[in-house]
């Protein structure tokens, strides 16, 4: 009889890694655009971000507060970038799996005035969008917007356009052509009041004895703005622009108080 014997063989460990995708947690992919970020930890950060598809969001960009990340200039403010992001059920923050910039704002924030000017549209965006509820028109206004001021469309004229538009999306911005008191409509020239408390339009045939008057150059600069793209100023005067940007302030003002 032979016995044969067998020598087990040397086996090296192996480590298997798998990704797992849940069926709660789904990847997203969206254009978008960066609002802020807040740091988290020593080497993370949150993500306030608009996308296209989604709406407002926040999410938490792993490593990205480290000198060598993957997200590079991608998270910079206004920077339009396509982001891969988990997201799970009733959790508020999402994870921000990849970042591809699409366009830097970097140019934008080489002048100070235009920086603050981008500031001030970051700070409406995030006042007057609800999270996760998709804004096109608004997405569009954003981009459209960030590239006028790269190109040095004047600044209190960019200012005021994203504002009337903001609050027209909104809406919040007062109809300039139809007289809240009788509903007749008011043609451009025609004489026109703001009512008191400046919600809504009176026309002079209606009583406007507490109201104030409207600069017909105020009201044209307001069409404009609501027929054009904003593609450069068209001659409109400083005190018309001067004029709109007070009144826009007051409704956002109103607006964040409701």
């Amino acid at each position: 009889m032979v016995s044969i014997v067998f020598k087990p063989i040397p086996v090296t460990p192996v480590v298997l890694f798998f990704i797992i995708y849940a069926p709660d947690m789904p990847l997203h992919q969206s254009d978008s655009i960066i609002l802020k970020t807040y740091p988290l930890g020593e080497a993370d950060r949150i993500v306030a971000f608009f996308s296209r598809d989604y709406g407002k969001l926040r999410g938490v960009a792993n490593g990205a507060r480290r000198m060598k990340n993957r997200f590079g200039a991608s998270l910079e403010p206004l920077a339009h970038a396509r982001i891969q992001f988990f997201e799970r059920e009733n959790r508020e923050l999402v994870r921000i799996q990849s970042t591809e910039l699409l366009d830097s704002p970097m140019k934008l924030f080489e002048d100070y005035d235009r920086a603050v000017c981008a500031a001030h549209l970051v700070e409406l965006v995030d006042r007057f969008l609800p999270d996760h509820e998709p804004q096109d028109a608004a997405f569009r206004l954003v981009r459209m917007t960030v590239r006028a001021l790269e190109q040095g469309c004047p600044i209190g004229f960019a200012r005021c356009y994203f504002e009337v538009w903001m609050l027209r999306l909104s809406g919040v911005f007062p109809d300039l052509f139809l007289c809240s008191v009788c509903g007749r409509s008011i043609e451009i020239d025609d004489e026109r009041f703001l009512a008191a408390g400046l919600q809504a339009v009176i026309c002079s045939s209606c009583d406007h004895r507490n109201a104030s008057g409207m600069l017909t150059e105020v009201v044209e600069l307001a069409q404009t703005i609501l027929r054009h793209p904003l593609n450069g100023h068209g001659g409109t005067s400083d005190r018309a622009i001067r004029t709109l940007h007070e009144l826009n302030e007051y409704w956002i003002r109103r607006y964040s108080e409701q």
